[in-house]
């Protein structure tokens, strides 16, 4: 038969920390949403509009100074699309509900870097794995132009619901573009909730 003598100062210090360990964790989960808000509060974007999409559990926010047209394409592929633009028309972009017909969202992503795009239009397409509002997802950044020549910059976020995906774009001109954005757009996109 085994004793085991238990080190009772070694038991409470570990205690401690993993309690203080547990505390800081809150309190990163608490400055980080709070930190979101204050972005979007610093670019006068303090009050946001809720929208729920029909027939879906998906719910998102968009600032209810940004004006938004919800348009039906008929069709089984993107079941849902809103698109919106700032005040200033600076920022641009669309939230849309689509049908997952490939295996899954990295596989549509993919497909879309030579399909979807123009090639000789679109610069340094890359995406990378994020997580909105604790859901996984894919963050798609790009350089694109315009038939016209004019340059944008573009940041597309997309989460995996099931046999769905949600997007939301957003398209600003380079020459608007300003360093905060992409916080901005991280900050709206991190409204995606599921009901």
């Amino acid at each position: 038969m085994k004793v085991i003598i238990l080190n009772r100062k070694r038991i409470g210090v570990t205690i401690i920390i993993i309690g203080l360990m547990l505390v800081l964790a809150g309190a990163e989960i608490k400055l980080n949403q709070r930190l979101r808000m204050t972005v979007l509060m610093q670019n006068g974007l303090d009050s946001l509009k809720q929208y729920e999409i029909k027939n879906s559990t998906i719910t998102y926010k968009l600032p209810d100074i940004w004006e938004t047209t919800e348009k039906n394409f008929g069709g089984n592929e993107i079941t849902y699309h809103n698109e919106f633009s700032s005040s200033d028309n600076t920022i641009y972009g669309y939230v849309e509900v689509w049908n997952l017909r490939q295996k899954d969202l990295q596989t549509f992503l993919e497909n879309s870097k030579t399909s979807a795009f123009n090639p000789e239009r679109v610069k340094n397409f890359k995406y990378v794995p994020v997580k909105l509002n604790s859901y996984p997802g894919y963050l798609a950044t790009y350089t694109g132009s315009t038939a016209s020549g004019k340059y944008f910059r573009a940041y597309e976020y997309f989460v995996e619901n099931g046999s769905t995906f949600f997007r939301m774009a957003f398209y600003v001109p380079a020459d608007k573009f300003k360093e905060n954005m992409p916080a901005i757009f991280e900050s709206i996109a991190g409204t995606y909730a599921r009901k």
